[in-house]
């Protein structure tokens, strides 16, 4: 099944926008602070969020892929900052995501499936962790409403999955008419 939508490469340039001033305004004294993803620190999340970067990369460039590591948070932010290192392994991915052919088929820990669907989960993973980065750091968190439609699309078929997973913790019930933003953090198993 081919990607249908905008351009996976379109949505990944806004999703990366509005990630990367966040990024770059976390304050060394915020790494230790806490997360509504409550197992992770602001370190560790910065971590997780720069290492789903690095998987989408290798994913697309067809390299060897250890999904664990997006999982492995607990160490220091590389020298350069929170900051830099998100916009080159953003930048390296956008060139690797610009280069390949999204109709190709591609290998993933979650089955094969075209590049340009693939990543869509990445792009999902960078808008949800927006929020939660800079809702821990006390900065502007609203999630853009196209943005948020486009997570909710991406997460509906496969949230089961996901939760079996442990990726995300139980749907957290929102309010009818709820806003894109609060519907798609209660799917993902946040509180809004």
């Amino acid at each position: 099944m081919s990607q249908q939508g905008p351009s996976p490469i379109e949505v990944y340039e806004l999703a990366v926008q509005v990630l990367a001033p966040i990024m770059a305004g976390v304050t060394a004294a915020q790494l230790g602070s806490t997360t509504p993803c409550t197992e992770w620190s602001v370190q560790s999340l910065i971590n997780h969020s720069l290492a789903v970067q690095n998987f989408a990369n290798t994913v697309l460039s067809k390299g060897t892929v250890d999904p664990s590591a997006m999982g492995n948070v607990d160490h220091d932010l590389p020298s350069e900052g929170a900051g830099a290192a998100f916009k080159l392994i953003t930048d390296t991915t956008l060139a690797t995501l610009k280069a390949v052919n999204l109709e190709e088929i591609v290998e993933t820990p979650l089955g094969a499936m075209p590049a340009g669907n693939f990543i869509m989960i990445p792009i999902t993973d960078m808008i949800i962790h927006k929020w939660d980065l800079a809702n821990a750091t006390g900065q502007h968190s609203a999630i853009d409403d196209a943005l948020a439609e486009i997570g909710i699309q991406v997460l509906t078929p496969g949230i089961a999955q996901g939760r079996e997973g442990g990726f995300f913790g139980p749907e957290v019930s929102v309010m009818a008419g709820a806003s894109a933003q609060d519907r798609l953090l209660g799917l993902s198993g946040g509180t809004p």
